[in-house]
């Protein structure tokens, strides 16, 4: 306030109880301070504490950290919470001051101050806020705002002398300017500020608190406590679902979750999933977070709408542009194209809107931005009112952009010659962490450019993204969408030529997805255009794809003949490329139906015609390619030199990712010592690590896992498959992954850690099941068993190994079944009166009552403790009564109340089956001259 409106500012002040004033503090609650400047003791009631807090827990500790007493020089005084508009920053300050309060760590007061930084009428001015200090402390008899800041200064320097500490909060900052002289000199005092910018500046040094938008559960939580708290039995508090998916459209932002909530709390008729409904439409959403009550509006819009008015105008239109990347965020290259500005001015425009609350680096230092899911709705509708040529050439900047780094990228992962590779990226590994990065944003660039009347540059992007997405299972599905848009764009355009390509694209793709027929019909539709034009060349590409479609189909037959046609026309005319890809073709589909001496000689032709060529790449892969025929035709010797004529090919290239390879299929079949195959496993590790082979990575960490077993190397061996694991995890390949699970547990069995083998072993077994792999599970439980025993836990060992007998059962596997007894102790195969013993474990087995709710592995468990007593197996028979036992108490506990008269009445079924053979006088007699049987 300035000197000027001290006056009118003193004609606010009313009389007290006692020796006081009480005086207005910018319209938010009352400060009362002492009658003269001697005794400066400013109070303060606080606006009311928040009623709804959820999902800040571990922001509040930290800013209260910040609070607590401290007499630590490094502690801060000044403390900025930043964020978007709306997302809680205020609410937060007011939670930490009364803590901090009833905690009793500011004796001299709380001051709150609301500078309204973002208020259509103005903010508070710095004089005006130097005022209300003053006036709080009683020192307002200054003339000038310096002079009225020294008064502050001196008062509260005399209360933290007398170790009264004081706590301002200035609440909605707009400028660093603007509470600068709010600072307080001593570092007992606390300032905490709440702004949607990040405050800095040469004489204003903060710590920087950022809030982000609150955690799934912390936003879910936040919407059923305000219905909670107004109707503790409302009905919607169990359509918990509802509330979460409510509180994902949302943004989980706290004020358009809090609008939410008073949406249902003022409306109790009205479904949760009505709302959500409502809010589905991204278009609509932000009209719909609207909430009116007698006059007074509070939306989502009009808080980001005052930080976007505040901006300059070049950044507005870098604001607005920055919706029209669809992705999840936006490189500061993207962004620059977008913008048709340099990367550094981009740079420091991005930088303004993250200081302005609306963009975030995420993280810090990476150049990538990202835009929160509601103010990307704002700018979305902020842009349609833009020009649509306007928005036209930005789209169009960001797709060439990003076409030309794809191309690049592409050409460092799939070279074939020796020319020189674009300077975009150093090395393969910098192409394949860029593409990583993006792909989310090219997926979705391919998507819009195909809605919004792009064909030529969904054709071009799908062709060269389509490499990269194939190179990862978990793509797969990605390499299908955009093919399949480029099949869309090709239609639209009418252009038969690129869609019968981009069919033939689909048919190579589709295979990897299970989706084999579909792959058959898509290459059979590509032939069917191309023969319908006459176009020989594309007839003879779509025929190789038929002919690998028809092989995944496992219509060998008709995938030979479909090679053999391509190959024939493909030589009528003379191109060497088609005639080459015919040739793999045909050679792996002999591989595959085991005609390995036709393939070798097709292998042999094709390595041959590549080298004439001069394609080292494809001479290279059809040397591999001949070096596994010749090894499954048991011809070692002439495999170890093909694979090491292939080595020698890409050594002279440089090609360290095809060395990688080569070098993985010399060494499986080389005879090599254990030391040596560590040696060379451990580099191969790394070279794929260097050219981001990640598939080729983990086959190589199971292979040195294996390795390091066989030397006793158990640790190392455990490191190694768990890495290999981490890589089948991240690319979704749980066929793989239960391999390298299987021997991580068994690892970690023989190095003595059981407890993490069995929890990998459980793993194992719920990865089993979730494939529908029952033979897999059983497996798995067979080895959580034999692990259980190790750990001298011997009733879960039998429970795990009777699960596994039951799945056996199911699946009519006799020879497993009766091994898995046999390690119970039960002979039911290749022992003496075998047949007897299994005859026997059947008629228990097969008599149980058949209304028997208690379970499969109940009625094995009781076939076994029959047949154990009857052959004389006391400590056997004992030991899976134990466990029958404990398996019943356990279905007790989990509520059976049926189950004592379930057990009762089978052991009763039972005993009438099996008394007449049990002899437990010649059990007992049996199990003493085994006790006696002297030690060997």
């Amino acid at each position: 306030m300035g000197i000027g409106s001290r006056r009118a500012a003193r004609s606010q002040a009313a009389t007290a109880s006692g020796h006081a004033h009480v005086i207005q503090v910018s319209g938010d609650g009352n400060t009362v301070c002492a009658s003269g400047p001697e005794d400066p003791a400013p109070m303060l009631r606080l606006p009311a504490e928040p009623t709804h807090l959820a999902g800040r827990e571990k922001e509040a500790e930290a800013v209260l950290a910040l609070l607590a007493p401290s007499r630590a020089r490094a502690t801060p005084v000044v403390s900025v919470l930043s964020g978007l508009p709306g997302i809680g920053k205020t609410a937060l300050a007011l939670h930490v001051a009364h803590q901090a309060v009833t905690r009793g760590w500011f004796p001299g007061g709380v001051l709150f101050l609301h500078l309204r930084g973002h208020d259509p009428a103005g903010p508070v001015g710095a004089e005006e806020a130097i005022g209300t200090l003053a006036r709080a402390l009683c020192v307002d008899d200054a003339v000038t705002p310096d002079e009225q800041t020294g008064l502050c200064q001196g008062a509260l320097n005399r209360l933290a002398d007398e170790g009264r500490a004081v706590l301002l909060i200035a609440d909605d900052a707009s400028s660093a300017a603007q509470i600068e002289r709010l600072m307080p000199a001593r570092s007992v005092h606390r300032l905490l500020v709440t702004s949607r910018h990040l405050l800095t500046g040469p004489s204003f040094q903060a710590r920087l608190f950022g809030l982000d938008e609150l955690a799934p559960r912390g936003a879910a939580d936040l919407i059923a406590e305000a219905l909670r708290h107004a109707r503790p039995d409302d009905p919607r508090l169990r359509e918990t679902d509802a509330i979460t998916e409510l509180a994902g459209h949302c943004g989980h932002h706290p004020l358009a979750l809090q609008i939410a909530a008073s949406l249902l709390t003022t409306d109790p008729g009205r479904a949760v999933v009505e709302l959500v409904a409502e809010l589905a439409d991204a278009h609509t959403r932000l009209d719909v977070l609207r909430y009116e009550d007698g006059g007074h509006t509070t939306a989502v819009q009009a808080a980001f709408h005052l930080s976007y008015r505040r901006l300059l105008p070049h950044h507005r239109r870098l604001f607005r542009q920055f919706a029209l990347n669809p992705g999840p965020d936006t490189s500061t290259d993207a962004a620059a194209a977008l913008w048709g500005q340099s990367r550094a001015r981009t740079r420091n425009g991005l930088a303004a809107l993250a200081r302005a609350g609306l963009l975030a680096e995420q993280p810090v230092g990476s150049g990538r931005w990202r835009m929160h899911d509601l103010l990307r709705v704002y700018a979305a509708r902020l842009v349609d009112s833009d020009s649509a040529k306007w928005r036209s050439a930005a789209f169009t900047r960001l797709l060439k952009h990003c076409q030309k780094l794809v191309q690049a990228a592409n050409a460092h992962l799939h070279t074939i010659d020796d020319g020189p590779l674009p300077d975009d990226f150093r090395d393969r590994a910098h192409a394949v962490q860029w593409l990583e990065e993006e792909r989310a944003n090219l997926m979705a660039l391919i998507a819009r450019a195909a809605a919004t009347g792009h064909p030529r540059a969904v054709l071009d992007l799908q062709e060269t993204m389509r490499p990269f997405l194939l190179s990862r299972r978990s793509y797969a599905t990605d390499a299908v969408t955009v093919t399949q848009l480029a099949v869309d764009c090709a239609r639209e355009i009418a252009h038969p030529c690129c869609e019968a390509t981009a069919l033939n694209y689909l048919s190579q793709i589709l295979p990897g997805c299970g989706r084999v027929d579909e792959a058959v019909e898509a290459a059979s539709k590509s032939l069917d255009i191309s023969r319908s034009r006459g176009d020989r060349m594309r007839q003879a590409t779509a025929l190789t794809s038929l002919g690998a479609s028809l092989r995944r189909a496992s219509r060998f037959e008709d995938a030979v003949e479909a090679h053999t046609e391509s190959l024939t026309l493909s030589r009528e005319l003379g191109d060497q490329g088609c005639i080459g890809k015919a040739l793999m073709g045909l050679a792996d589909t002999l591989h595959e139906t085991r005609r390995y001496e036709e393939a070798t000689d097709v292998l042999t032709e094709s390595v041959r015609h590549f080298a004439a060529l001069g394609d080292w790449h494809g001479e290279g892969l059809q040397l591999m390619r001949l070096g596994d025929t010749l090894f499954a035709m048991k011809r070692s010797t002439e495999a170890v030199d093909t694979f090491r004529r292939a080595l020698v090919l890409y050594q002279e290239r440089g090609d360290e990712h095809h060395q990688a390879i080569a070098l993985q299929n010399l060494w499986s079949v080389s005879d090599l010592s254990a030391q040596e195959a560590v040696d060379n496993y451990q580099r191969l590790v790394a070279v794929c690590h260097k050219v981001c082979d990640r598939a080729l990575e983990s086959v190589a960490l199971n292979a040195l896992g294996d390795k390091l077993k066989q030397l006793d190397r158990y640790e190392e061996a455990v490191a190694a498959y768990r890495e290999a694991a981490a890589i089948h995890e991240e690319r979704d390949e749980e066929r793989l992954l239960l391999k390298v699970l299987n021997n991580l547990g068994i690892a970690l069995r023989t190095a003595g850690r059981i407890t993490e083998a069995v929890e990998v072993h459980e793993r194992e077994i719920e990865l089993a099941r979730a494939r529908g792999d029952r033979h897999k599970e059983a497996e798995a439980l067979e080895r959580l068993a034999t692990t259980l025993r190790c750990g001298r836990r011997r009733l879960e060992a039998v429970e795990a190994r009777v699960r596994a007998v039951g799945v056996y059962r199911e699946q009519k596997d006799t020879w497993c079944e009766g091994r898995a007894l046999g390690d119970l102790g039960l002979r039911v195969r290749d022992a003496p009166r075998a047949d007897r013993t299994k005859a026997g474990y059947t008629l228990v087995l097969t008599h149980l009552p058949p209304d028997d709710a208690i379970g499969q592995e109940v009625g094995i468990l009781f076939a076994l403790m029959v047949m154990h007593v009857r052959g004389g197996h006391v400590i056997a028979a004992f030991w899976a009564w134990a466990s029958l036992t404990k398996l019943v108490v356990r279905l007790l506990d989990e509520g059976g109340k049926q189950v004592p008269e379930q057990y009762l009445h089978t052991v009763k079924q039972l005993m009438k089956t099996a008394v007449h053979g049990v002899r437990p006088l010649r059990a007992l007699s049996a199990w003493r001259t085994r006790l006696r049987r002297p030690a060997t």
